[in-house]
């Protein structure tokens, strides 16, 4: 198979690896997070690696406190919330940081704002994730009022800024969208030729591949639609494979959909795998289906990044990567799903 529409590598450039906040060798950044390596965070935790490997790259000195992963070279703060903000602001006063950059939640704020009323600093926040629900009012007047100390409020896709304000109506006093950058990883032919004999695919099959979709109830309600669209593709192409990969909370709801639609031979599920890039070389179409997400999927500028093929549902930032028919194809969720992944392995 062979595509004529290609995932590119984006030209957006994480404003989080260029902004001058970042820009002075030797400056001093702690970053402070939920997830970190080792742990369930997703794309939040890939994100945020490839983000302190650039930063270290251009000569940062990058301490990372977190409260859920495995790394003797940081701080981990432990995981009860409040615990952990004490326990990072106690960090701080020893990192003596120029730039404090806190992720997600109140809890990885909370220090960053308490030292730098008291030390002094930059302080710069980022949103990951799309509110399900609004806060409730005293809970959105304490955020409100530790966001309003920070110098940059950022985002990792104007869809999830506009989210933000619209579910949590929160306000912001300077904003910027920091998409992800990431790398694309080296590959070897052993290791695929490894993959394709541990898993059973076969030379000649026509592979799609969905990451990390198992994890949430929007992505994987969205798998379950790509299944669909596999039983449908299968009559046309009785070599088809989906590969998805991830351990996650919907896992075995998944698995028990796919039995149900009679599709169980076609659709492989990995669980967690060592290497992603390793099933990214190996498949033929690239497949990123949720029903909804307020960012721009790690795996997907992945995807990019290495110059897949790829069909992605219309949803939250993914408009933001994907141009439709330049350099992807955009679905919309149930309507199309099935037709145009057909297009994105016919041509």
């Amino acid at each position: 198979m062979r595509s004529g529409i290609r995932g590119k590598t984006s030209r957006r450039r994480s404003w989080a690896y260029t902004n001058k906040y970042w820009d002075e060798i030797g400056m001093k950044i702690a970053l402070i997070t939920n997830y970190w390596k080792n742990s369930d965070g997703g794309g939040i935790k890939t994100y945020l690696v490839n983000l302190v490997d650039a930063l270290q790259d251009k000569g940062a000195d990058v301490s990372v406190l977190f409260r859920e992963g495995d790394d003797p070279e940081h701080f981990c703060g432990g995981k009860n919330k409040i615990a952990f903000s004490f326990a990072c602001f106690r960090q701080l006063r020893q990192i003596r940081p120029d730039v404090i950059y806190s992720q997600g939640t109140w809890y990885c704020l909370f220090p960053g704002v308490l030292y730098k009323k008291l030390h002094g600093c930059t302080l710069v926040h980022t949103f990951h994730t799309e509110p399900d629900r609004g806060l409730p009012f005293p809970a959105r007047v304490f955020f409100q009022t530790l966001l309003n100390a920070c110098d940059c409020v950022t985002f990792v896709s104007k869809r999830l800024q506009e989210r933000v304000v619209e579910v949590d109506g929160l306000s912001f006093p300077k904003t910027a969208i920091t998409y992800a950058g990431v790398r694309a990883g080296e590959v070897t032919e052993e290791e695929v030729k490894r993959f394709r004999e541990h898993y059973g695919i076969d030379e000649n099959a026509i592979v799609l591949l969905a990451i990390g979709m198992t994890a949430l109830p929007y992505k994987a309600e969205g798998l379950k639609l790509l299944i669909r669209a596999v039983r449908i593709l299968r009559e046309t192409y009785p070599n088809i494979v989906l590969i998805t990969t991830r351990e996650g909370k919907y896992s075995e709801e998944v698995k028990a959909f796919a039995r149900e639609v009679g599709v169980e031979e076609q659709v492989i599920f990995t669980g967690d795998v060592e290497n992603p890039f390793v099933p990214l070389k190996m498949c033929d179409l690239y497949t990123h289906t949720p029903l909804g997400e307020g960012g721009v999927s790690v795996a997907l500028l992945e995807a990019m990044a290495m110059g897949k093929p790829i069909v992605a549902t219309s949803v939250g930032g993914i408009p933001e990567a994907i141009a439709d028919g330049e350099n992807g194809l955009l679905v919309a969720p149930e309507v199309d799903l099935a037709a145009k992944s057909y297009v994105g392995v016919h041509t």
